[in-house]
């Protein structure tokens, strides 16, 4: 946190705005969002599914994800291949009407037109039509040519032949007004990684819905959905070549289950994805492809569920403050119990009110991507360039403020031995110069927040916070709602209060560094110190390692730091690899382990489970 004395300094809250640390902060006038996903909305009674309609639109969602897929009590409405039910289309027509109305049109919808669940009848989802036609062969679905025209043909019923009950006929494939986006499929190859068979299908089948149907046209976007299921914080699960490389893709579609921990809160792994500049976000932008949290969620873990409040809000605000829109997975009208469901009409105190506050704030925040091809901005954007501190941390919490993993947007953000490094309070890695203990001078300074004396870095303390006249409120350190004491508040105190400096005021001293990554992302390490980064920048265009302040160009010639292991992309990834066999002709190919097949392959997959996906720490 910035320093934020508000009575005492007699600062506006307009000015405080303005100060912010603005190098990771977006600033772009394009808008970002947040939503919600209710797989089973239209199976509801019209009376209780316009119940909850009517609390999602009021909690500022923009979104509601829905999906075609059959379950425990309703079937699938392809109920044998080409074969449809229209009286579960009726329902799911009459579903879209009812947000339309009543949301006045503010509200718009992403439909999954099938679940990749369903093909093996997992996740509560019934084995379906194309489930008894591939018989346990999940991957037959994506390589076997008559499926896939089975699925184009579903595809075609839904958007083009299917004519609307309540938009006068028309397909719902022309339906932009209520109608943002349909996924290819809700988490092709769910479970897979790498690809190993039919990755063409993904482009196919997108450029099926784009052209041959037409949605382009109708400016209603083509979304991956999921590519694999759940993403990895270091893997590329979602967002392969395949998806990049595909014109028919308008958005990168991403899933990712995330749980707190004692070194990282529960948004700390979408900071670090979407980070400002990275490969991802530069190769999206340069491929001209929206990014889209399509499916988050809280994830139970030993820390309990009086953390789930806290966990969500958290999220919802990680990706608040990267501009990155994002849907909640998922909202519900039962008992959530321990599980990550929220229900929508439960009372503000439960874990719907950290829900709501943070889709207010995701209402009118700022975005690098431009997405008013498929929902238009709200009438204004917010100006704060602060990150939100979280309102839901509950009291039983061992730290409050600027914890190792939780977000900072200044270096006076983080406990003392921190550093506030790409949004988020870390432990100096070394050898970080700077750091408390280190020696000091005018050549060799400290870090940021610290201060140089007898030629040392000094430790330092919070800036503590004026007590409320309430005894019984909480006060949380460096709260942007409550005052801060000036640093001559307890002169004779021996450890000084850590240093902050207002960029709108004066030139603020940068970290000290000695190689590139000791630095934010939008900077660069310039004899010994952090400075502000304008060409060669991590994520930008490049052809060679000299053209990169970073030190590296990878191989989507995108600049990046060094020493970073090559991912492994789909099934040629290994291509270079020559085994014992990788030159025996075709007469040899016809037997042995090296024999070509051509009957389909029955791949057993393990029967899923929800669980978090964090990476190894």
């Amino acid at each position: 946190m910035h320093f934020l004395n508000i009575l005492v300094s007699l600062i506006s809250v307009a000015s405080l705005t303005r100060y912010a640390a603005a190098s990771l902060r977006i600033t772009a006038d394009h808008h970002t969002f947040g939503g919600v996903n209710y797989p089973s909305l239209q199976f509801l009674e019209p009376e209780e599914r316009d119940e909850v309609i009517k609390a999602i639109v009021k909690s500022h969602a923009r979104v509601i994800r829905l999906f075609i897929r059959g379950g425990k009590e309703h079937s699938d409405p392809e109920t044998e291949l080409g074969i449809f039910d229209h009286h579960l289309l009726d329902q799911f027509d009459d579903t879209l009407a009812a947000i339309h109305r009543i949301s006045n049109g503010k509200v718009k919808v992403i439909i999954a037109p099938h679940d990749a669940h369903a093909i093996r009848g997992s996740n509560d989802v019934s084995c379906d039509a194309y489930c008894r036609r591939v018989d346990g062969a999940f991957l037959d679905f994506y390589s076997n040519e008559e499926i896939k025209e089975h699925y184009k043909h579903r595809l075609t019923e839904l958007f083009s032949n299917y004519k609307s009950k309540n938009f006068q006929g028309a397909p719902w494939g022309t339906l932009k007004q209520v109608i943002m986006g349909v996924d290819i499929q809700n988490e092709p190859w769910s479970g897979i990684w790498p690809i190993v068979a039919g990755e063409s299908w993904l482009c196919d089948v997108a450029t099926h819905l784009k052209d041959t149907i037409g949605l382009g046209d109708n400016d209603i976007a083509i979304i991956t959905g999921g590519i694999s299921g759940a993403q990895t914080p270091d893997g590329i699960q979602n967002f392969p070549d395949s998806a990049f490389n595909c014109k028919a893709v308008d958005v990168i579609g991403i899933h990712g289950y995330y749980a707190a921990s004692d070194e990282a809160s529960a948004g700390k792994p979408w900071a670090d994805i979407f980070l400002p500049g990275n490969t991802l976000t530069a190769r999206a932008i340069g491929k001209e492809k929206l990014l889209l949290v399509e499916e988050m969620a809280y994830m139970n873990s030993e820390r309990g569920i009086i953390f789930k409040k806290s966990a969500v809000w958290d999220q919802g605000n990680a990706l608040n403050y990267r501009g990155i829109p994002w849907l909640y997975s998922h909202v519900t009208t039962k008992d959530e119990g321990t599980s990550s469901r929220i229900s929508i009409l439960r009372d503000p105190r439960y874990a719907v009110g950290a829900l709501i506050d943070v889709l207010k704030r995701a209402y009118t925040s700022r975005s690098n991507f431009n997405w008013s091809k498929y929902l238009p901005p709200p009438k204004a954007l917010s100006n704060t360039t602060l990150l939100a501190l979280n309102p839901f941390i509950p009291e039983q919490s061992d730290c409050t403020f600027g914890c190792l993993g939780w977000l900072c947007d200044a270096a006076d953000g983080c406990e003392p031995d921190l550093i506030c490094k790409n949004s988020v309070c870390q432990k100096p890695t070394p050898p970080q110069p700077g750091s408390v203990g280190a020696d000091c001078n005018s050549k060799n300074p400290c870090r940021e927040h610290l201060t140089c004396s007898s030629g040392t870095c000094q430790p330092c303390v919070f800036r503590p916070s004026i007590p409320p006249t309430e005894k019984r409120k909480a006060v949380v350190a460096g709260h942007p709602d409550q005052s801060c004491h000036l640093d001559t508040f307890y002169p004779f105190q021996q450890v000084r209060i850590c240093s902050s400096c207002n960029p709108s005021t004066q030139t603020c001293r940068q970290n000290p560094c000695q190689r590139p990554a000791d630095c934010d992302a939008d900077q660069f390490c310039d004899w010994g110190i952090c400075k502000k980064c304008t060409v060669g920048c991590l994520g930008m265009k490049c052809k060679s390692n000299a053209a990169c302040k970073t030190g590296f160009c990878n191989s989507h010639g995108r600049c990046d730091y060094p020493g970073k292991a090559k991912k492994v992309i789909g099934p040629g990834a290994y291509a270079g690899r020559r085994g014992p066999t990788w030159n025996r002709g075709p007469k040899e190919a016809q037997r042995g382990p090296a024999k070509v097949r051509d009957e389909a392959m029955r791949v057993n997959i393990p029967k899923e489970e929800v669980k978090a996906t964090r990476g190894p720490e």
